[in-house]
């Protein structure tokens, strides 16, 4: 019987996260689900063997502090039960990280997982949208909990910007392979403008802001007047494609915030936000240490919206839609700096790993995982994306992968020969 390779399970679980993502209800579960069975079924392989990168460590303490700053917070607002899954997901990447210093994934899994995830979001979107199954928002699989049209649109844009990142990976058909990279990028793009998220567009344009900044620090004029071509032509393009409501989008945004300016209308989309994000910062500046908890939190918008100061429509709501001001208004100015050191410390890590080394395989994992925070603190600033399910789950365990396929105990190629660092 053919014995399986060290590195499978751990290069599985990292195919499988990406891939089933936005096919199946809780399809970014299965990956994982797979790599904390392994990682405990396999503690004698770890067990004793600490060796994990002092920056790898810094990693994993922030969000062992955030899911801490969870916990506390469940804890003095009564919640318990689910309440508990979140924090517990996020502390449990530590056993998994262990194993991968033993059993490092292949890089290859990731960059197939991340394109056949994006093209299957942009599947179960034109499937959605044309086929008139809920509305004209793509959302996933809403009927069966899974999740809103803001998190499938947000995670799609995402799976399809990580897959650029392998742009420079060594690929013995070049063409074909950037060709599939290609295909991944605007499958994910593609989704995402069907779901009619918006705030996913800010986190575009701070990823475009990122990618100028490095070309320009290395003098490569070509490819930035290409990006360039390429987003002012795409964006002419996807303004005219009727189905994508673009236009529309734009129109009504505008519209909102002035009838908010004008009038106070607090009952449109972006109404809403503004009226929350402005209740949000005045909790905060009333207790800018601790914050008010979540329970604290909803007692305030109670009171605010019998007090006539909050449209009652926003009691169906319990975060200001904005990541910062969330954990700014619920856990203070030391859930602020827990949160921003949880965007912080993982983009140093991998960002200092790809200025450190020459192997493109390297830099190409390294990449992805230094556009993993910028992308969540994107979509950070429309949506507390964090304390959902998906949002969570994909952020902590793609960022525990890549550490592992990257950096942790000496980095291997994908032909398997470890790489001197």
């Amino acid at each position: 019987m053919t014995r399986l390779p060290d590195h499978f399970w751990s290069s599985l679980a990292l195919f499988l996260l990406p891939a089933l993502s936005l096919v199946l209800p809780s399809g970014y579960s299965y990956g994982p689900a797979l790599l904390i069975l392994v990682s405990l079924f396999s503690i004698r392989v770890w067990w004793g063997k600490w060796q994990l990168p002092k920056e790898v460590w810094w990693m994993w303490i922030s969000f062992a502090l955030l899911a801490l700053s969870w916990l506390i917070d469940n804890w003095i607002s009564g919640e318990r039960g689910s309440a508990v899954e979140k924090p517990l997901k996020m502390l449990m990447t530590l056993p998994c990280l262990l194993y991968m210093a033993q059993r490092p994934p292949q890089s290859r899994w990731l960059w197939h997982g991340l394109v056949i995830g994006a093209l299957g979001a942009v599947g179960t979107a034109l499937y959605e949208v044309f086929q008139h199954l809920d509305a004209w928002r793509a959302g996933g699989f809403r009927a069966n909990g899974y999740t809103n049209a803001i998190q499938f649109g947000n995670i799609a844009l995402l799976l399809g910007l990580l897959a650029l990142c392998g742009w420079n990976v060594g690929a013995p058909r070049r063409v074909l392979w950037r060709a599939w990279l290609v295909a991944g990028f605007a499958s994910g793009l593609l989704a995402s403008l069907l779901s009619g998220s918006r705030g996913g567009w800010l986190a575009l344009a701070l990823v475009a802001v990122l990618a100028m900044l490095y070309l320009l620090s290395i003098g490569h004029w070509r490819a930035i007047a290409l990006v360039a071509v390429l987003s002012l032509g795409g964006t002419w393009i996807a303004l005219n494609i009727p189905q994508l409501h673009l236009q529309e989008r734009i129109s009504q945004a505008r519209n909102e915030v002035k009838a908010y300016k004008e009038q106070g209308n607090a009952t449109t989309s972006v109404g809403a936000r503004l009226q929350m994000w402005n209740f949000g910062w005045h909790l905060y500046l009333e207790k800018p240490l601790f914050g008010w908890t979540q329970q604290g939190y909803m007692e305030q918008k109670r009171q605010a919206i019998d007090a006539k100061q909050l449209d009652p429509l926003l009691a169906e709501f319990n975060h200001p839609h904005n990541e910062l001001l969330d954990a700014a208004s619920k856990r203070g100015s030391v859930g602020l700096l827990i949160l921003l050191a949880a965007y912080a410390l993982p983009f140093r890590l991998f960002f200092c790993q790809f200025r450190s080394t020459d192997n493109f395989n390297v830099r190409s994992v390294c990449m992805a995982g230094a556009v993993l925070p910028v992308v969540y603190f994107g979509f950070g600033l429309t949506q507390a994306f964090l304390p959902h399910n998906s949002g969570v789950t994909v952020y902590v365990f793609l960022l525990s992968s890549l550490a592992g396929a990257s950096l942790v105990q000496g980095v291997r190629q994908d032909r398997g020969v470890p790489l001197q660092r």
